[in-house]
């Protein structure tokens, strides 16, 4: 794994954790003590956060380090890249679009 997909995992990461919040960049920001620019610039795998701000996301806006840095997930499974990829579509469809999808998911599991 390259150092481009390391930067975009964890900012996959974050955005999962923030929209799973319900917090906006901005929102968030203000919780971690952050410049939204530079959240932006993490979320999109452009830079990595510096220790001071991951000091934060953990202490201030509780996101389990496992977690962060990958290991697993709230309830101790795994996510793959593909899981953050699918993640980041689902948190972007409309709600109708949401609720056919749980229903064809529903279907065919």
């Amino acid at each position: 794994m390259d150092i481009n997909e390391l930067k975009a995992q964890l900012g996959n990461r974050i955005r999962t954790f923030r929209n799973k919040k319900g917090y906006t960049q901005e929102q968030f920001c203000e919780i971690i003590s952050l410049d939204q620019s530079n959240l932006s610039n993490i979320e999109n795998g452009k830079t990595f956060p510096d220790m001071v701000t991951i000091h934060s996301m953990i202490n201030k806006a509780n996101i389990e380090p496992n977690f962060l840095f990958g290991f697993t997930n709230d309830d101790g499974i795994k996510y793959t890249p593909i899981d953050y990829e699918i993640f980041d579509m689902i948190i972007k469809m409309p709600k109708e679009t949401k609720v056919k999808l749980k229903n064809i998911i529903e279907l065919i599991k």
